[in-house]
């Protein structure tokens, strides 16, 4: 094969750059929403808890953004700012708050049904119910459509919930302050008037105020003490105040749920120590707000450290990403995030609760994850296999395998002072991987075969100019990345 000219690889590594920036910037919206427009029918390991939540409508604010962004690309170029500034756009949103949100109180309210802990629910500072959660931000500002198409305050109609959150899945159409009619579920209509960083953290906050005992104990490793009136809990009367430390909510892994967890995404997107908070500043928060900065704010600089130097950052991030995968680390620091119980004899006997893990969120996490089509199972072949599926909307399309070796290869391995293992990609050998990887004629089938290219006159010029020359390339790739750029803004319609 001919030698590429410098301006010809210059060409191919940009886009290949473009490639990897689209890529990482849905996998940041995908994670940080944990899932778009899918619905999730899922099964954790502890207590078999089954949801059906519905997202779908809340992904037209995500399409524009890209859309935006692919547009922008092809008059002005690609911008760190502008990625940087499109990723913060998704993510301070009252999109993300009420993803967030739509998914965490089914959830909450499953789980508790299922382990029979209900009664405990508020001592562990949680509130799972419409009204329950009502009263934690009664006098708040938020709105929201009722199942009458009438926008009302959040707290009234969160009131007409009660216990069943699939009422939260009705569809109404209601006029928003642009003039546009909207048709979407009733959380998606709700309005926190996030308008930047600021109010962004406030809306999380207050939407969070009954999930704290999950965030405290999962994330920070604090503990919960149920106190209990036994005669009332018993016989169903306070006439007697004989109170009982029934139990203690903890997290029994060795670390937080932070530094176990988030630590280990955080060095899988490039990030190390001094990048973002230390595991003691974190656990000693008490603003719910201060967690969600420290889960999210050192993604979004993650994203910024890759738009600046895309060669260099986005190419380390690919390898720890992938060796996080391939290894099963993330899964496993996924699996910190867990809530042990140790109980009285008197509750065990009682109640029939027995010590020990009573609910892993990381399992949960990573059954909606797995539900969306992204496996994290512990194959990034597979992952990749997910994420065509999910691009392109085939439950046929697959893959061919990546060499991880190789592409392991292709980086330097260091140890963290946390023991987390951390690559430094070379980026020359990294992007040649990936082209080696790309120019494969079973892959560019595969990706033809399962868009509109299928049969057509583009189709017919990308597979002839497959084994030509190196040099051709440039035709493929950048037809390629047109279709997908294309399919990544129809990702979340």
């Amino acid at each position: 094969m001919k030698k590429l000219r410098p301006m010809q690889e210059s060409r191919i590594k940009n886009i290949i750059i473009i490639i990897l920036t689209a890529v990482i910037i849905i996998e940041t919206i995908s994670f940080s929403a944990v899932g778009l427009t899918k619905k999730h029918d899922t099964s954790t390991e502890s207590g078999s808890i089954n949801l059906n939540i519905s997202l779908d409508g809340i992904g037209s604010e995500v399409s524009t953004a890209v859309s935006s962004f692919i547009n922008s690309f092809s008059q002005n170029g690609i911008s760190p700012d502008a990625i940087a500034g499109l990723v913060k756009n998704v993510v301070y949103s009252d999109m993300i708050v009420n993803t967030i949100m739509s998914l965490a109180y089914p959830l909450l309210f499953n789980v508790l049904t299922d382990l029979g802990m209900m009664d405990f629910a508020t001592n562990i500072d949680l509130y799972p119910t419409g009204p329950l959660y009502a009263s934690k931000i009664s006098g708040s500002s938020y709105t929201c459509c009722d199942k009458d198409g009438v926008r009302k305050p959040l707290t009234d109609v969160l009131n007409n919930v009660g216990s069943d959150w699939t009422y939260m899945d009705t569809e109404v159409s209601w006029t928003d302050t642009d003039g546009t009619v909207k048709t979407t579920t009733l959380w998606n209509s709700i309005k926190w008037g996030v308008t930047d960083k600021d109010s962004f953290y406030k809306a999380m906050s207050d939407m969070s105020e009954g999930l704290r005992g999950v965030l405290e104990i999962c994330i920070q490793s604090k503990s919960r003490v149920v106190n209990i009136n036994v005669v009332d809990f018993i016989l169903h009367t306070d006439a007697l105040p004989i109170n009982l430390d029934a139990a203690t909510i903890y997290n029994a892994s060795e670390k937080s749920g932070y530094e176990t967890c988030l630590v280990t995404l955080f060095n899988t997107l490039g990030l190390t120590d001094g990048e973002y908070p230390a595991a003691s500043e974190v656990c000693a928060y008490t603003e719910i707000s201060d967690i969600w900065k420290a889960i999210l704010e050192p993604v979004l600089f993650a994203v910024e450290k890759a738009a600046s130097d895309p060669v260099n950052k986005l190419t380390s991030m690919l390898i720890n990403f992938a060796s996080a995968i391939e290894t099963g680390k993330l899964r496993e620091s996924m699996r910190s995030l867990r809530m042990d119980g140790e109980f009285h004899a008197l509750a065990s006997a009682v109640m029939g609760f027995e010590n020990g893990e009573i609910y892993n969120l990381g399992n949960s996490l990573i059954e909606i994850i797995g539900d969306m089509g992204i496996d994290i199972s512990g194959s990034f072949n597979n992952l990749l296999d997910g994420l065509l599926k999910l691009i392109s909307k085939s439950d046929t399309a697959d893959m061919p395998d990546m060499d991880m070796n190789a592409l392991f290869a292709c980086g330097s391995a260091t140890t963290l002072s946390n023991g987390n293992t951390y690559y430094v990609a070379d980026s020359v050998k990294t992007v040649d991987f990936l082209i080696e990887y790309i120019v494969n004629e079973k892959i560019i089938e595969s990706i033809i075969n399962i868009t509109e290219l299928k049969g057509t006159e583009e189709a017919a010029i990308i597979v002839s100019a497959i084994g030509k020359s190196k040099e051709d390339l440039i035709i493929i790739a950048e037809t390629l990345v047109n279709v997908l750029l294309e399919k990544l803004s129809e990702l979340s319609v």
